[in-house]
């Protein structure tokens, strides 16, 4: 498993990822939002978070099958990726938390990708990266979309938030470094 810093994982995806990602993410939630108001009320949290995973994969699909260097891989068990070849990362879509974590009852299958173990059908050493969103309080806005990297425990070793287009500076990263600090092996 290569062992590469967030700069380096991050500079290997390059900032057109990034973007297609973000925007996948928030196409994905914005579908959701489309729904009618008497439908949204009757939702809970887990079938929001199901819905807008699905449409973030639609959404995926819709742009990234047929792209060059960029394979769909579903791993048996349900968990569906999306390999990066030239950058030598795989990504999985996702709700998080501020601190990068999805919330759920993973499957060993997801389990073992979070901790980045090998997996069947997908090829090593590819690093495995979440990309997702993190919700205000009311579920109804993205407060920023983040990229973070799993590994098996409670909180990722790291967490990017894309910034959004209209909060760029030029010649700074479309990243921003969002980890929060670990004290006394916990948050």
């Amino acid at each position: 498993m290569p062992h590469r810093s967030m700069d380096e994982t991050l500079d290997a995806v390059g900032e057109a990822i990034l973007d297609e990602f973000a925007e996948i993410v928030k196409a994905g939630h914005a579908r959701y939002m489309t729904y009618r108001p008497e439908d949204l009320i009757e939702l809970d949290v887990r079938a929001q978070s199901a819905c807008t995973y699905c449409h973030m994969h639609a959404e995926a699909d819709r742009r990234l099958i047929g792209r060059d260097g960029i394979r769909p891989l579903e791993v048996r068990g349900g968990l569906k990726l999306w390999l990066f070849e030239s950058a030598n990362v795989v990504f999985r879509l996702k709700k998080m938390d501020e601190d990068g974590k999805t919330r759920n009852y993973p499957t060993k299958q997801a389990r073992d990708y979070d901790a980045q173990k090998e997996l069947p059908d997908l090829p090593l050493p590819p690093v495995r990266l979440t990309a997702g969103y993190w919700l205000d309080a009311t579920g109804q806005v993205i407060n920023r979309v983040q990229i973070a990297r799993p590994n098996g425990r409670r909180v990722p070793t790291w967490c990017a938030a894309v910034v959004p287009n209209e909060e760029r500076k030029v010649g700074d990263r479309i990243w921003v470094d969002v980890t929060r600090e670990r004290r006394f092996g916990g948050i």
